[in-house]
Formats: structure tokens, sequence, C-alpha cells
């Protein structure tokens, strides 16, 4: 999870994916800009996965990030996925746990990107992202805007996300 106004909101779709899908193991890593609109010991009640700050310096750090993975995570979506963190995983940055995670992985990312604006820059950053075979963008769909209510397209769109990851896990692409 990103910081984004967005990221208030992931409470209620974790309790709602445990409840439509009780067998998945839902971990949680939250990013330090997260931390504005909800906590880390919020999600240990809500997750029946790990839950994890996303900084080198969290006292009860996994060391799972270093196989690429959470757990026995099968998929990563990052939900939301703001400009900053899909910008920076573009960038094969690894300055924090997840992002190190991210850039070494072969399962799949799905990506429900929320930004407030779009232009080549952007494009071209999300582009380059989507050439990994193993990374995938949501669909996005109609929403209201939290700042001015005003009706936009955002990738926060959690029930697409999982559609993405099941068809991948039910037929992964062919290859080396």
């Amino acid at each position: 999870m990103s910081g984004s106004i967005s990221a208030s909101l992931v409470p209620w779709w974790i309790h709602w994916l445990r409840y439509t899908s009780p067998s998945v193991i839902v971990n949680v890593s939250v990013s330090e800009n997260a931390q504005r609109f909800v906590s880390v010991e919020a999600l240990k009640h809500l997750a029946n996965g790990e839950v994890w700050l996303d900084a080198w310096d969290y006292p009860s750090l996994s060391t799972a990030w270093r196989a690429g993975r959470t757990g026995l995570s099968e998929g990563i979506v990052i939900f939301p996925a703001t400009l900053d963190t899909v910008m920076r995983l573009s960038q094969g940055r690894s300055d924090t746990p997840a992002l190190m995670m991210m850039q070494i992985t072969k399962i799949p990312i799905v990506i429900a990107q929320v930004s407030p604006a779009e232009n080549e820059i952007i494009s071209h950053w999300r582009n380059i992202l989507a050439l990994r075979p193993n990374v995938f963008f949501v669909p996005e769909i109609e929403g209201v805007r939290a700042d001015d209510r005003t009706i936009a397209s955002s990738g926060f769109n959690l029930p697409g996300a999982l559609d993405i990851l099941n068809a991948f896990l039910d037929e992964p692409p062919a290859g080396p």
C-alpha cells in the first residue's frame, strides 16, 4: 500500500477480501507515506498474513523480501499505487524493502495506479514498467475524486486487480 488518500479505504477492502475469499492470505506492506491515512497496528487486526512498515529499520521487518515475496505470496497487488511508487518502481529503484522485493521477484505484480494526472513522462515510465512480463496494470474505472468530487478515471479497482492476478495464476505465460 502506498501513500495517497485512497489508502484510507484499504482497511475496508482488506475486510471485503477476507470475507469474500476466506482462504486467501493477505500480507500487507505499508509505505511510510501511507501511515498518514492508516496505521500498521490497525491493519494487523484485519490482515491474516504478515503486516509490516516498508522501512529498512522497522523492528519486525520480515526477511522474506529477499526471496522476492512476502510469506508464501503468489502475487503482489500494489493497492493503491501512487504516482511516486509507480515511477520509483519503473526506474529500478530499490530504496525500501517492498521496492527491492518487487525489483527481484518473478511472481506477478498487479498495479492499481491512482494518479492525479497523465502526461508524456508518466506514460513513458509506465510503458517501461509494463515491459516486464510479470507486471500488469489494473483497468481504470470511473470514480469520484476526493479533492473536488468530480468524476475521474482511476485504477483504484481491487476486484479488477484480483481478476488479473487470478488469470495470471490460472495460466502463467510460457517462457524461460
